[in-house]
């Protein structure tokens, strides 16, 4: 006995000697960090970047555009003039060449940019969304394996406390056994306990071990069963919180890109106005047929373009995107719906942890008092240490089960706040 505990006691020294400190790790901590190394936070930089790159390129149809453009031609036939004595009729070659530089400059498009970088906006947020819904899908799995490896870690530490109990405990029976007061059963009772519980503990490590070694994987870094994982002890407002839950914000955005796109069906049919020019050189003259040297030439002007008929194609397009708008409606109320449910429930589980809390502590007390005195009765030869060690198993099952209790209430907190999404 003495030397286990020379040797815990060298162990601890030689610990923080070293300046070696536990790592702790809080539920927040492993959410950021699971968020930072997901390749999905990088797709969102992508998107904020494709974004930016689009609006860029649809607003660029209000820039004036220019083409150069060449022709050169042989014809069958030109026109040509009748002989007259008179005077000499020009001939118009039947090879024929001209380079232009054309320019045009929007001036109304009806609201056709407007929309359409609003609907390019909105159809990237709608991508951008998508993958916080997934984002959303690791921050439930973080939740889970944290608050598992919390609870294996809370049984870990009262087993300990056990074992600690069991040797001061098992130092007094052994010398009541040299002194005749109890039988040396009372001592192997107390070795066989000692055996059992440490055996308890090698198996809660092993599948703590387990959890965090997929926990690890999840954030990006080394967790063992010497990290100390933090109980979140701070009050939470589970009530008050509206839903954000990006698959909400997803339905939402899906409503505004389809709300674009029946604005640019309203606007498909109104007429277009552009300023446009034309300058060149060629043989012969474009505009003069007559000039048959090579020449320049030009024009300015305005330019109108208005369909009259579509035959019904943008009626109908809009109330395609309305019945879409009505579709996503309809899955947004079924998506709160079952949210709210879901929020019910767990606001049943934490009303119900916390009134097992309650019970846990009162029983508890009265479980410390029964140890208490069976040990003093075990001491004195009234019970056995079966009795005795029955007691205490139960004591200690009862700590089990308020530290289970404790962390499934701040569990079904945290799942409330995940729930709503204001995790």
């Amino acid at each position: 006995m003495k030397f286990r505990i020379t040797l815990l006691l060298t162990l601890s020294m030689v610990w923080f000697g070293h300046g070696i400190v536990a790592q702790k790790l809080t539920l927040e901590d492993c959410l950021t960090k699971a968020e930072n190394i997901s390749p999905l936070s990088r797709q969102k930089l992508h998107y904020e970047t494709l974004e930016e790159l689009t609006q860029k390129n649809v607003s660029n149809a209000y820039l004036p555009s220019f083409f150069v453009n060449g022709l050169a031609s042989y014809q069958s036939d030109v026109f040509s003039f009748p002989n007259n004595p008179l005077f000499e009729s020009p001939i118009i070659p039947k090879d024929q060449y001209r380079l232009t530089l054309d320019v045009s400059q929007k001036i109304y498009d009806g609201g056709m940019t407007k929309n359409k970088k609003i609907a390019e906006s909105a159809r990237i947020m709608t991508e951008s969304q998508a993958v916080e819904v997934d984002l959303y899908e690791i921050k439930a799995t973080i939740s889970k394996l944290f608050f598992s490896a919390l609870i294996y870690q809370e049984n870990i530490q009262i087993l300990q406390m056990l074992l600690v109990d069991l040797h001061d405990q098992q130092s007094i029976i052994n010398a009541q056994v040299q002194n005749g007061v109890v039988l040396k059963s009372a001592s192997n009772a107390f070795k066989k306990q000692i055996l059992s519980t440490e055996q308890q503990i090698l198996s809660a490590k092993l599948e703590q071990q387990a959890i965090l070694d997929m926990l690890s994987k999840w954030i990006g870094e080394e967790v063992n069963t010497s990290s100390e994982l933090e109980l979140p002890v701070a009050e939470i407002s589970i009530y008050e919180n509206a839903i954000k839950r990006p698959e909400i914000k997803l339905l939402e955005t899906q409503n505004r890109y389809l709300e674009s796109m029946k604005n640019m069906s309203s606007v498909s049919t109104r007429p277009m106005l552009w300023a446009v020019a034309q300058a060149g050189l060629g043989q012969p003259n474009a505009y003069n047929f007559l000039e048959t040297e090579v020449s320049d030439f030009y024009f300015v002007g305005l330019k109108l373009s208005w369909q009259l008929f579509d035959y019904g194609n943008a009626k109908r397009e809009k109330n395609i995107y309305a019945a879409n708008q009505a579709i996503v409606n309809s899955k947004k109320d079924f998506v709160e719906d079952n949210i709210n449910n879901q929020l019910t429930k767990e606001y049943a589980e934490v009303n119900k942890f916390g009134e097992l809390l309650e019970k846990d502590e009162e029983i508890l007390n009265l479980q410390n008092d029964i140890v208490e005195s069976a040990f003093s009765q075990l001491k004195n030869g009234v019970i056995t240490s079966t009795d005795y060690l029955s007691e205490l198993n139960t004591k200690t099952q009862l700590k089990l089960t308020r530290q289970i209790h404790m962390i499934q209430l701040k569990q079904s907190e945290y799942n409330c706040l995940n729930i709503s999404g204001n995790l």
